[in-house]
């Protein structure tokens, strides 16, 4: 037969070795010994995972211990398997020593024993750090070395029902009414009912692990395919400008509409294209966008959903809109894109818009767009110090706004009639009324 040899402490590998299948163990060990850099006395043979006796199964031959033809032997260093043979059961080291002590005991050894802490290094991360913290030590690994003390069980401590060293469970226990021992047991009950709650969802929900698809529907937009994000929660629909470039709508940019979106993250607004027709299945359906710098090349928000009156149907995984279907699109044919894509640019919930200053409306006092979780506007009060109402709540007042915002929307060719209406319509947002004017 031919054996591959692999010594690891030193990195180098051997063979094919020739032996017939009548060579006996001892053989094989003098051959290693020779040319392999073996020393039995420091290293053992490995043959898959299960270490040679070359002790016991010297006169054996290598066919009867299971050594098969082009099998792979491993040269390792010798160390011991835990705890328990580091302190052998019922020596004077183990029986005289305190479990925190057989802790601390076994911390130096790992420290000392460079084998043995490489191994279980490998097995448990943070290894390295934790040995150098008794404290940590003991709170982390103490509980898996004392049960190996006890392999039979039969002397071992019974187990809290905290699941903390014993050591800081018998602190507890013994004045439990000290403040911060009562704050440490409410935190460890509490840390008990999350578990639970954990094991439970790993059973019976499994499915709240993973990553939900977010919704994407197909359509057209001046003949080019197009498959765009539906996000309920964005206030406002949003087109890249790659989109516009490619959709030939660039030239329809009304760039007196330049911002900012804030939300999470900042997203620079070229403008506005205030009319485009989208092809949804075989409808079109007239939309409106706001053109920003983002990877994603459209995201329907809560504009175009409700001006549209459209329904997200989850159990029939469509989205019903201006009176037709279409089905959202499986995981594969989401853009690629959208993985990298920073969501929170294209979340306009919490918008805050400042005009350019060199465009027509840069005196205009623009309050910020209410987010939803807020109960107040959060922009800067208009300069005369006046808060527009709630259209819904004040449409029958008479409203009075700035003369400079009134003379600046009617110089876009509107009357003052047709100005006050779009202004009331919209709370006082000269943005809003502006588009509203435009459309």
């Amino acid at each position: 037969m031919r054996l591959t040899i692999s010594n690891e402490i030193t990195g180098q590998l051997y063979g094919p070795v020739e032996l017939s299948d009548d060579t006996d163990l001892a053989d094989l060990v003098a051959l290693l010994e020779l040319d392999c850099q073996f020393d039995s006395s420091k290293n053992d043979i490995y043959h898959q995972t299960n270490i040679l006796d070359i002790k016991h199964d010297s006169e054996r031959s290598v066919e009867d211990i299971g050594l098969k033809d082009n099998d792979l032997l491993l040269i390792r260093n010798k160390f011991n398997h835990g705890p328990q043979n580091l302190f052998p059961i019922g020596s004077q080291s183990n029986t005289n020593l305190t479990d925190e002590q057989y802790v601390e005991q076994f911390r130096h050894e790992l420290q000392r024993n460079q084998p043995l802490r490489q191994q279980l290094t490998e097995q448990i991360p943070g290894l390295n750090e934790t040995i150098e913290n008794p404290q940590t030590f003991s709170e982390s690994l103490g509980p898996s070395i004392l049960q190996r003390r006890y392999p039979n069980m039969l002397n071992y401590p019974q187990t809290n029902p905290f699941n903390i060293p014993q050591q800081e469970y018998q602190k507890l226990m013994d004045n439990p009414d000290l403040p911060e021992n009562k704050k440490r047991i409410a935190e460890l009950i509490d840390q008990q009912v999350i578990d639970e709650q954990l094991r439970n969802a790993y059973e019976y929900t499994p499915e709240v692990f993973t990553t939900v698809t977010m919704l994407y529907i197909n359509l057209e937009i001046n003949g080019t395919p197009v498959k765009a994000f539906v996000d309920t929660g964005a206030q406002m629909t949003i087109m890249s400008t790659g989109l516009a470039e490619r959709t030939g709508l660039t030239k329809l940019i009304d760039k007196r509409f330049i911002g900012e979106a804030r939300g999470v993250g900042v997203g620079q607004i070229i403008g506005r294209i205030h009319q485009a027709l989208v092809k949804i299945e075989t409808q079109f359906i007239p939309s409106s966008f706001v053109v920003l710098d983002t990877q994603i090349d459209l995201l329907i928000g809560l504009d175009m959903l409700k001006r549209h009156q459209a329904c997200v149907d989850l159990r029939r995984n469509v989205l019903k809109i201006a009176d037709i279907e279409t089905a959202f699109l499986g995981e594969a044919d989401i853009p690629k894109e959208f993985e990298s894509a920073n969501l929170s640019e294209s979340n306009t919930s919490s918008n805050n818009w400042k005009p350019n200053e060199t465009n027509n409306l840069k005196n205009i006092p623009v309050p910020q767009i209410m987010d939803s979780s807020r109960t107040s506007l959060s922009g800067p009060p208009p300069q005369n110090n006046q808060q527009f109402g709630n259209n819904s709540s004040n449409s029958n007042i008479p409203q009075t706004y700035p003369p400079k915002v009134v003379q600046q929307l009617m110089d876009l060719g509107f009357s003052r009639a047709e100005v006050i209406k779009a202004l009331n319509m919209t709370g006082g947002n000269p943005e809003f009324a502006a588009s509203l004017l435009f459309q």
